[in-house]
């Protein structure tokens, strides 16, 4: 179950970090707290993803600047209740304070489900880590090609640790667009960059990637990762995914309008 969380911008122009999966992580992890049902308090034992802010920007030094009215991030989890608990944690804020933006909740979207099957192409709307980083260790910020074979078996030993639904390792394939990779390496461009990383607020430096892949998998795993993401950290905010192309006539629902949508 993925869906939109819909805020007002209240201070026009004001900046976030580029990166700033952080700032959402700890948010989510308040909300996760603030929660009434005491079994949604074990913030570790869910599976679930989020995008970084998305609206209108204008980049700088300081930032991305937002100047739309409206600022959305997408929210994933394969548990409802979940979803419906941070939801209701959620409109009870009055406003929201993330770095020097501030958002007041404004409304739920219910993103529209998918029909998916064994071959399925995505892009990356959030970095995918493939190293978990040591103290003192720049380890994880090397650089792992796309195309190579060990790009391929950290991808899915990460899956392998977030699910069992991968019976056998022979049953997935992780095929990245080629021509996007060479069209952006002859220009110069970055599909890899270093992003910040806190866990147990002690900070690290991991490396991320973001380019469309096709993968072929069972259809019960590419659910999993659609809903939970891909790679490491993805309660960080880490390997969330979309559809590579949108569907002719999809779109999203209303879900929190005054109350949950049963």
């Amino acid at each position: 179950m993925r869906v939109r969380l819909i805020f007002t911008n209240k201070d026009k122009g004001a900046s976030i970090p580029f990166h700033h999966q952080y700032y959402l992580f700890r948010f989510f992890k308040g909300l996760i707290k603030k929660c009434r049902d005491e079994n949604l308090g074990e913030f570790d034992h869910h599976n679930f993803n989020f995008s970084g802010l998305k609206g209108q920007t204008t980049v700088s030094k300081a930032g991305l600047h937002f100047y739309s009215s409206k600022i959305t991030v997408v929210f994933s989890c394969q548990d409802k209740k979940f979803i419906d608990a941070i939801i209701e944690a959620l409109f009870t804020l009055p406003e929201i304070k993330l770095n020097g933006l501030t958002m007041i909740p404004f409304s739920v979207e219910l993103e529209p489900e998918i029909d998916i099957i064994e071959e399925m192409k995505y892009i990356c709307i959030s970095p995918i880590l493939l190293l978990k980083p040591e103290f003192s260790d720049e380890t994880a910020k090397r650089f792992i090609h796309p195309l190579s074979e060990e790009f391929k078996t950290l991808l899915v030993d990460a899956i392998c640790q977030k699910t069992d639904l991968l019976k056998n390792t022979d049953d997935i394939d992780f095929i990245p667009d080629e021509n996007y990779i060479k069209k952006l390496e002859d220009a110069g461009k970055k599909y890899s960059r270093v992003y910040p990383l806190f866990d147990q607020d002690v900070p690290y430096e991991v490396r991320g990637y973001t380019f469309p892949f096709t993968l072929k998998a069972p259809v019960e795993v590419h659910k999993f990762l659609f809903e939970c993401g891909i790679g490491l950290y993805n309660e960080k905010g880490f390997g969330m995914l979309d559809l590579a192309t949108v569907i002719p006539g999809s779109k999203t629902t209303p879900y929190f309008t005054g109350q949950l949508a049963s």
